[in-house]
């Protein structure tokens, strides 16, 4: 798995697709068209927290949930309520505000035809899902000793600015840069592909023509950077 649409087709057990279709009493080609069309989104949004050293941190402490790695295995556990309210704060992270998340599913809805507020409903277990897939997926490379000790980081608020080595940057430098070829953490070739292995899981994959065509990209990129 190495990218988000992949993380969400293979979850719990390559069904959550048809899990979600039964929870929210949709079809499984409504439910594909709506995690589809909400996955743009949460590609862009994580995106723009890995830009951003403090959203970074954040979002590393929410890979490393229990609960989101629950989602990703067991439907149940995706439908639990500590799971939603773990899977709506951490949208409160990737996208900003409840009325961003609004403009995203009626994007969303404009796309796949299907209620504005049922999209609304879906994203946080699609969240919690995509999370806790995004962990797998850093095991599967050998990364997650290195997602265990950013979370650590990110609890402990040692997410300070990256001036002088120090800081999240300067600790991912410093904990990704010995997979890399063994580069010191003040070398930012280290760094930059260190990033680059953590934000690649953040791509959104191959996805649909109806998807890819529709502007729905353009819209959330204006959407999230607050243009009209």
């Amino acid at each position: 798995m190495f990218n988000l649409n992949d993380i969400l087709q293979s979850a719990q057990g390559g069904q959550a697709i048809n899990n979600l279709a039964q929870r929210f009493g949709i079809s499984p080609d409504q439910a594909q068209a709506a995690v589809q069309a909400l996955i743009p989104a949460l590609s862009a949004g994580l995106a723009k927290c890995a830009a951003q050293p403090g959203a970074l941190g954040s979002i590393i402490s929410a890979i490393a949930d229990p609960d989101h790695q629950a989602s990703f295995s067991n439907s149940a556990a995706a439908q639990s309520p500590n799971a939603i309210q773990k899977g709506s704060d951490a949208l409160s992270q990737i996208l900003g505000s409840s009325n961003i998340v609004q403009q995203i599913a009626q994007q969303a809805a404009r796309v796949t035809g299907l209620r504005a507020d049922l999209l609304a409903q879906m994203l946080p277990a699609v969240a919690s899902i995509a999370l806790g897939g995004l962990a797998t997926s850093l095991r599967n490379q050998g990364l997650g000793n290195v997602l265990g000790q950013l979370a650590t980081a990110a609890q402990q608020g040692n997410l300070g600015s990256a001036s002088g080595g120090g800081g999240l940057l300067g600790i991912v430098s410093g904990l990704l840069g010995s997979l890399f070829g063994g580069a010191k953490s003040s070398d930012s070739p280290s760094l930059s592909s260190g990033l680059n292995a953590l934000t690649k899981l953040f791509e959104p994959g191959a996805l649909p023509a109806s998807i890819t065509q529709s502007g729905l990209q353009d819209s959330i990129g204006k959407i999230l950077s607050g243009r009209p």
